[in-house]
């Protein structure tokens, strides 16, 4: 995520730069037009995409991140269901050493039965809670992967837009200079 958010951090510099060059740009005599050092535009440009490149390149870690927080997930549920076996067993065991005596017997039952009924209660939390967690890590990484297709798209609005302007600049010059023959 942080890897992410560095190279947004770039690319509205670059974007930055691009403004710089075009307020530093000579103005064209008698027009509100200016005229613009090209190379400078395309390299900064070649930049923007070497770092969209790199933000592709990054996507998968944020799945591999979301994978891990999937398996984390299963290792808990194994963890509870390892705990309610135990205590199970546990209540088994106890039920059956008291079994002899009914008073015993029916109260081990009893405890017995709070025993199973806490562990899947507190297996059922466990499961719920990392479902829920599972589930808020996914939105947040939905919510992130839209509003960075929604920034880099908004960008690329902008850049388009620029591009075009300066494209309609160029040609309203060119067609300013032409001589009537």
């Amino acid at each position: 995520m942080e890897l992410i958010n560095s190279q947004i951090d770039k690319i509205e510099d670059m974007v930055e730069r691009v403004y710089e060059v075009i307020e530093a740009a000579r103005g064209v005599v008698f027009t509100s037009k200016v005229s613009v050092d090209k190379d400078s535009l395309f390299s900064i440009m070649d930049d923007i995409r070497g770092v969209i490149y790199e933000m592709r390149r990054g996507l998968p870690s944020e799945i591999s991140q979301a994978k891990r927080v999937l398996s984390d997930k299963d290792a808990h549920l194994s963890d509870a269901r390892t705990k309610a076996e135990m205590i199970i067993k546990a209540a088994q065991t106890e039920a059956d050493r008291r079994l002899n005596d009914h008073e015993i017997t029916t109260e081990a039952r009893k405890l017995a039965q709070e025993i199973v009924n806490d562990a899947k209660t507190e297996a059922d939390d466990w499961r719920q809670e990392t479902v829920r967690y599972i589930g808020e890590k996914l939105e947040e990484l939905d919510n992130f992967l839209q509003n960075t297709i929604e920034k880099h798209a908004n960008k690329m609005h902008e850049i388009e837009d620029f591009y075009t302007e300066i494209l309609s600049e160029v040609q309203d010059n060119r067609n300013s200079m032409q001589i009537d023959e």
